[in-house]
């Protein structure tokens, strides 16, 4: 999105960019599942993404990552895996706290003549927040309107008046949420270093002021700019206390964030390939047996994103007693109709 940036979420100058993510999860008519993963990306948001790639079950997989033009690189990972119980398991295994949380369902309904496939992989971000309905900030047609308008598909379908205010709702919504956040593991080290009753008492007179003066600060460790603001309204021997009391709150707050502003950027396309013949399916883009999803990464936050894919596959046998009926069937009919037509000679 253009502008639907939260004032206080600013990402180091340094970092580098963006990942192009790209996974498949190919079911087979046995019921196990091919899962590829695919990263392209400097090296740095490789190695650093909070994205669910092999991490702890390394033999399982075929592993291998290739130099592209202007820095940039390109990570591969194929496994199979016998059921999705055991892909499951590899997903808990690999997932990282906070990040991009994956899971997988996989239904076989075996029928006379069909094997139906029913299969979901779902995925969402851990991070405490956002959640729906986010009023009174933002109705969700109001949200779903927003995030339409920032991309290619829905572009300019909202008055620029409409889409600014819309836009400043969801930036005042973010900031009140990561500050509430804040307050939280500022509370902690409150407590834990016996000056609770301090922070509560800073927090109650000065929150609307706290808020503005935090929203121009990214709360990092390494800069730790909250801690002049506060000195404002309390000592900064308090502050010391109350830091080192939850030094690793405050950094887990900010791998939070930034982890939000890591998915927030990324771009995704999801696959999913299904024996036999699609039936139903919640992606836009079908091609064969193959259907893949391009969604916009916001919504992880939002409940998740769901991928829905049914499918059929005809058993080779009920081929056989079909041709077979079939067979019986011509030459029922075509004995009757010559018995018909001796009859009419007959006359």
């Amino acid at each position: 999105m253009k502008y639907l940036r939260t004032a206080i979420m600013i990402i180091p100058l340094l970092m580098v960019g963006c990942l192009e993510v790209e996974t498949t999860s190919k079911v087979n008519p046995n019921g196990s599942i091919e899962r590829s993963i695919q990263l392209k990306g400097s090296a740095a948001s490789i190695s650093g993404t909070n994205f669910n790639i092999p991490r702890h079950d390394l033999d399982a997989w075929h592993i291998s990552q290739d130099s592209l033009e202007e820095k940039k690189y390109i990570y591969q990972a194929t496994a199979t895996f016998e059921s999705v119980e055991a892909l499951n398991q590899s997903f808990k295994l690999n997932s990282t706290d906070p990040g991009v949380q994956i899971n997988a369902s996989l239904m076989l309904n075996e029928g006379f003549f069909f094997t139906r496939y029913f299969y979901t992989e779902k995925l969402w971000a851990d991070l405490p927040g956002p959640e729906l309905p986010i009023e009174p900030y933002l109705s969700q047609a109001e949200l779903d309107a927003l995030i339409e308008n920032e991309f290619e598909t829905g572009e300019g379908i909202l008055d620029s008046a409409v889409a600014e205010r819309l836009e400043y709702q969801w930036e005042t919504y973010m900031e009140q949420l990561a500050f509430e956040d804040f307050l939280l593991e500022l509370r902690k080290g409150g407590e834990r270093s016996g000056n609770l009753e301090v922070i509560n008492g800073m927090i109650k007179e000065n929150s609307d002021s706290l808020l503005k003066s935090l929203s121009t600060t990214n709360y990092t460790n390494e800069n730790q700019a909250w801690k002049s603001i506060l000195e404002k309204y309390i000592n900064r021997k308090t502050i010391e206390e109350v830091n080192d009391a939850n030094a690793d709150g405050f950094i887990r707050f900010y791998k939070r964030w930034l982890f939000f502003e890591e998915v927030y950027l990324d771009n995704y396309i999801l696959s999913v390939e299904m024996p036999g013949v699609i039936r139903k399916t919640s992606a836009l883009d079908v091609r064969g047996n193959r259907m893949s999803w391009e969604p916009v990464t916001i919504k992880m936050f939002f409940g998740g994103i769901s991928l829905e894919a049914e499918s059929s596959v005809i058993k080779p046998w009920s081929l056989v007693i079909s041709g077979v009926i079939l067979l019986l069937t011509l030459v029922v009919t075509l004995t009757g109709f010559f018995r018909q037509r001796n009859r009419n000679r007959a006359v």
